[in-house]
């Protein structure tokens, strides 16, 4: 069996194994191999999570070499996930976008300037298509905030 281990605390140590899992029989005369192992006080199967609960006493690091005997294999840790940033990346990519947005006009215009023409000529096609009430009135409540919001913007 090869396993990887997932939560570690003293003298209780989670491992994950790999999938498929060997059938009853093997699980068992390998939960019996490892609570032989001088230092393992208690050994559980949990086949619903794929892994193995085991207690024991002292450090975990010297039992290792052990259990690798006893036939579990224990893998390299798994690399950690990086956390998810989505304001930040999404904040990286408008300040890409505003940098080339000012290389494009040579510092005329920004990111803020373009999106609000953007909602006011929305608005106007709406008006003209005669739908005042619903999509008009929002795209320029939406430029208005862009523009009442410039100020506080440059204070950044």
């Amino acid at each position: 069996m090869r396993g990887r281990i997932r939560h570690q605390l003293p003298g209780r140590v989670r491992i994950g194994l790999e999938r498929p899992l060997p059938d009853v029989a093997a699980l068992t005369d390998a939960a019996r191999a490892i609570a032989s192992v001088p230092g393992v006080e208690q050994v559980e199967f949990r086949p619903e999570t794929a892994s193995l609960l085991l207690r024991h006493r002292g450090r975990f690091e010297p039992l290792a070499a052990a259990l690798e005997e006893a036939g579990l294999l224990l893998l390299a840790p798994a690399e950690p996930v990086a956390p998810i940033d989505p304001v930040g990346e999404t904040f990286e990519r408008l300040e890409r976008a505003e940098d080339l947005v000012g290389r494009l006009t040579g510092g005329r215009a920004d990111l803020w300037s373009i999106a609000y023409l953007g909602l006011v000529a929305g608005g106007l096609v709406q008006l003209a298509r005669g739908r005042v009430a619903g999509p008009a009135v929002t795209l320029f409540g939406q430029a208005a905030s862009l523009a009442l919001s410039r100020s506080v913007r440059r204070g950044r």
